[in-house]
């Protein structure tokens, strides 16, 4: 074998590309890239449908965390394409429309778009790309389309920044009648390849780029295709029409939601691209478990907390999502105890990786569990999913990884002789952070110093809390009557301490954190509303929270900062010092429900519904800036966010299920409607084949005159209580 080490590679020149005219500048950011992606393959590319050489953007067709081509441009004519359309809104493909330059040939004058060429992509385990171009004039016409290609086989943390320590070698492409093929050898001793295969043989073909002599009749037309195959098993390849097929298991995937419908077209549409992009995200197993990856690009894969909280934000409309979640996270419990992957047993997973980095151990997330909050979070979700199924079955079966969960809280999570949950800041790799907040600088005092360990979050107590309150009952039900009388007084004990601990009583608001030393971060931040949420503080604490959220440097306009904009550590565009995360107001959201605050948590759905407009095809990011609401300007992007990202995909979601104040029963097979507040830009909302148990209701939502009437039916045996009391409200 022929190879060369990779640091000793370079990228191929970009000469033709860039002798091409500069009709369109490239982009600065992802913040306006298409993205498409099914099952483990996702295509990221310029707003034109391009990857360009010498790109910095992180572009790129990447299968399981390695991007498999660096470089995919396509040139009409020597020229960058004039697009006249470039999208991606199905999810699972792209398509450009693409017209001529003004041109001269044979003597005629080719005007301007009389060419068209309708570039179409389609991932299905390989990457299909057809071209068909019609001439649209009443002569023939000649002209070379060419393409470039590189292939650099980055890992995905690679081209996030991280400085690769152990070199791969790279095997001299090799060149056939019509394919290029593409191999690499990475340091974890696996080979990955990328072969692109033309339908027909290339009028040139070199390692790195291909031209085609495009010859039309009067009014004539024809069709190029190229496939690019980057998965090596054994599974047979689709034979059917990949974008029909596809197009179809969207409407099949839409299809097993409870039908959501409102009387407002625009929110029908953030709705609607907020169920397809979970589906873009969705990734199922032969054993039918599934999850929903993070986000794309860099998140393209199991995370723990994302896929519980977007399965808690997806339970009303469709539970099955959560019991395949639940079921997975279970057989990646941990079972063993090793500190670089920060794993002990029962802890959940925080993500799975299949890059090479992280195979040779260069970094730790082949299976990482450097989460303090996925545990808790699991056990939430498996309370949740029971109450909205009665699904005694499901419980039964994971009653070991719910126990061993419980008790990875109690051994592991808690210092001896402490009541809270904390984690230690000093791994020597992976992250500092451990909760969802896990960035370097996240948690902090006010003086901008970092905290340090181990460190108990405030929102973290409460997922505890919330996990004792809500699985007790139901452990008690499947015969643990000891361990939910011992989890019952944990959760008194753990909710006495906190409101001593965590209160700051001069400053009325909740401490983002405790240090190691239990001094508080007595900074204001988000934390504080997803206390709320597990019903932990004191009610007559809960309206100082609810003031502190609304002020002028928490809520924006578009809605609560991570951080407050007084804090010495804000900053509008920092991760998690002062960006607005939709996931994070939805949760909050419910907590202002549960203890009254139905306006507030309305006002919350318009921001996020606001913002959502103003995002292309209206989907809302991972997170955007914490600038302050302007009428003359649109919330600010976060120039690398991920879109789409599951929990910002569910969010719209979560929030419409918390002003309409749903809460099942099925165990006793009820229905709880708490205090339903349409805002005052919903006239109806309707919910057809929402699921409680093996019950179904279709409920009705008319705003009335300021007030939110409800009419609906249910099946026999299924009870709907409209309500006020929010303790029913866990």
């Amino acid at each position: 074998m022929t190879s060369e080490p990779r640091r000793g590679r370079r990228q191929i020149k970009a000469r033709e590309w860039e002798q091409a005219p500069d009709v369109y500048g490239l982009v600065q950011d992802i913040s306006d890239a298409l993205v498409c992606r099914e099952q483990d393959q996702f295509l990221l590319t310029d707003p034109d449908g391009n990857i360009l050489p010498d790109n910095r953007r992180g572009f790129g067709l990447y299968t399981r965390d390695t991007r498999h081509l660096s470089v995919y441009a396509m040139l009409v004519d020597g020229k960058k394409p004039l697009v006249l359309l470039s999208t991606a809104e199905s999810g699972f493909s792209q398509e450009q429309v693409i017209g001529n330059y003004r041109m001269t040939y044979d003597g005629h004058a080719v005007g301007r778009a009389t060419i068209e060429v309708i570039r179409r992509r389609v991932l299905d385990r390989d990457l299909e790309e057809r071209l068909q171009i019609t001439n649209y004039n009443n002569f023939p016409v000649s002209f070379p389309i060419n393409y470039l290609f590189e292939a650099d086989f980055a890992d995905i943390f690679e081209v996030r920044g991280h400085p690769r320590q152990h070199p791969g070698n790279f095997a001299r492409p090799e060149i056939g009648e019509r394919s290029i093929l593409y191999r690499y050898l990475g340091a974890d001793g696996i080979w990955r390849r990328t072969l692109i295969l033309f339908d027909e043989p290339p009028a040139e073909l070199t390692a790195d780029a291909a031209r085609f002599e495009i010859k039309l009749g009067a009014r004539g037309s024809l069709e190029l295709g190229l496939r690019v195959i980057t998965a090596w098993d054994e599974a047979e390849r689709p034979a059917d029409n990949s974008f029909v097929r596809l197009r179809e298991d969207y409407g099949r995937w839409r299809s097993q939601f409870a039908t959501l419908h409102t009387d407002n077209e625009l929110f029908n549409e953030v709705v609607n691209r907020s169920i397809s992009e979970l589906r873009m995200l969705w990734t199922e197993d032969s054993r039918g478990e599934g999850y929903f990856a993070a986000g794309v690009p860099w998140f393209a894969t199991l995370f723990g907390r994302d896929s519980i909280i977007t399965a808690l934000q997806t339970l009303a409309l469709r539970p099955e999502l959560a019991r395949k979640c639940l079921h997975l996270l279970a057989r990646r419990q941990a079972r063993s105890y090793d500190p670089f992957s920060v794993q002990e047993p029962g802890k959940i997973l925080h993500e799975m990786r299949q890059s090479e980095l992280s195979a040779i151990k260069e970094l730790p997330y082949t299976c990482y569990y450097g989460s303090v909050d996925s545990t808790p979070l699991f056990l939430n979700l498996v309370a949740d999913y029971h109450v909205w199924t009665g699904d005694d079955a499901t419980v039964q079966e994971l009653l070991p990884a719910i126990k061993d969960a419980v008790h990875w809280v109690r051994q592991f999570g808690r210092p001896k002789g402490d009541i809270y949950l904390r984690y230690n800041v000093d791994s020597a790799v992976g992250l500092r952070n451990q909760g969802w907040k896990d960035s370097v600088e996240a948690i902090m005092h006010a003086d901008g110093s970092l905290c340090e360990g181990p460190i108990a979050l405030a929102e973290v107590q409460g997922y505890v809390y919330r996990a004792w309150q809500s699985l007790a009952p139901i452990l008690e039900a499947f015969g643990e009557e000891s361990l939910a009388r011992s989890l019952t007084r944990e959760a008194a004990d753990l909710r006495e301490a906190f409101n001593r601990d965590f209160w700051l009583e001069d400053l009325q608001r909740v401490a983002m954190a405790l240090d190691g030393d239990d001094k508080p971060s007595t900074v204001m931040s988000s934390n504080a509303g997803q206390v709320l949420w597990s019903g932990l503080l004191e009610p007559e604490r809960a309206e100082a929270v609810r003031e502190a959220l609304f002020q002028n440097d928490m809520f924006s306009g578009w809605g609560i900062r991570t951080l407050s904009r007084d804090c010495a550590a804000y900053y509008p565009l920092g991760y998690h010092l002062g960006t607005i995360w939709p996931h994070d107001n939805a949760i909050i959201a419910h907590g202002l429900k549960r203890y009254g605050f139905d306006p507030e948590a309305e006002e919350l759905l318009t921001a996020l519904f606001d913002a959502a407009q103003h995002f292309p095809t209206r989907s809302l990011p991972e997170l955007f800036g914490g600038q302050p609401r302007a009428d003359y300007r649109p919330p600010v992007p976060y120039p690398v966010a991920c879109r789409p990202q599951a929990w910002a995909a569910g969010a719209i979601l979560h929030l419409l299920n918390a002003t309409l104040g749903l809460r099942a029963d099925a165990p006793n097979n009820r229905l709880f409607v708490v205090r339903p507040q349409l805002p005052f830009w919903l006239g109806r909302v309707d919910i057809d084949g929402l699921k409680v148990g093996g019950r179904q209701a279709s409920l009705h939502f008319a705003n009335q005159q300021g007030k939110t009437v409800l009419t609906y039916r249910a099946d026999d045996g299924l009870e709907v209580i409209t309500t006020g009391d929010w303790q029913l409200y866990a």
